[in-house]
């Protein structure tokens, strides 16, 4: 699983350094989607590795945080890695403290800490970002990690001029039951994000392609290009063709439907 995952990506014959972080990250993120489709079919999403490969990889059914860096975890475990996982608090620069909804994946490489995460959707890192408080910059956003309060980092993302914090997490002990916990709210509640809104994207290199409910856009350093979704058809064209998710014409009519209801 692991060599075909790489192999897809373009990184099977690469050393794993530095630079193989930095391009893995990039790589997925412009190849799996970010959404919340599973979650909008009230499909079951378990999150061994196995069935994460699967849904994401063989599948392409795209995923959002606890199945995307799940997925990516397990890579890194599997090449050596000796990944950590930790769950955060999405704060969009608030001071509020909402649940653990988010979770993350820290590597140490040459004695220093990145986070890398592949499951933020369109306002996320391409790169694996410092935790050492250095501009990470992926070549449309500036990046960082700040320690606001001591054990309290946030992640930040440089937008109109200053530092806006997207999360904030601290160096705890998480396993599998917190991710379950997390998860389960995530994909089952009925107040969650995800349960209510279709959410797809994909970060490019030139660009970010981003779906919400039934308007999607595409969005450069130059422009900005936006469109409002009619019928069920028009949907499916964005999903398969734009975001890479495998979606059946019967499924995309129901995604449509509860869009409208």
């Amino acid at each position: 699983m692991v060599r075909d995952y790489l192999k897809a990506l373009g990184l099977h014959t690469r050393d794993l350094d530095f630079t193989f972080l930095s391009d893995l990250v990039a790589r997925h993120v412009a190849t799996f989607a970010f959404s919340s489709v599973g979650c909008q079919l009230r499909e079951d999403l378990p999150l061994d590795f196995e069935s994460l490969y699967q849904r994401i990889f063989v599948q392409r059914r795209g995923g959002y945080c606890f199945e995307q860096n799940g997925l990516l975890y397990g890579i890194l475990e599997r090449l050596g890695f000796s990944p950590e996982l930790y769950l955060a608090r999405v704060i969009y620069n608030n001071d509020t403290h909402p649940g653990l909804t988010h979770r993350i994946t820290v590597v140490e490489y040459k004695r220093q800490r990145y986070v890398l995460d592949v499951g933020f959707g369109p306002f996320g890192p391409r790169i694996p970002v410092s935790m050492s408080e250095i501009e990470s910059n992926d070549g449309e956003k500036i990046f960082r990690i700040s320690e606001r309060q001591p054990g309290e980092y946030h992640m930040q993302v440089f937008k109109d001029g200053d530092f806006f914090s997207l999360y904030r997490f601290e160096l705890a002990r998480y396993g599998k039951a917190d991710c379950e916990l997390g998860h389960f709210y995530s994909h089952r509640h009925p107040d969650a994000p995800f349960v209510n809104h279709l959410v797809v994207s994909l970060l490019l290199e030139s660009e970010t392609r981003s779906l919400r409910d039934l308007k999607y856009w595409v969005i450069t350093k130059s422009a900005v290009q936006d469109q409002e979704i009619s019928d069920s058809e028009q949907l499916m064209r964005i999903l398969v063709g734009e975001l890479g998710v495998q979606v059946t014409k019967d499924e995309s009519h129901l995604l449509y439907e509860g869009l409208n209801s």
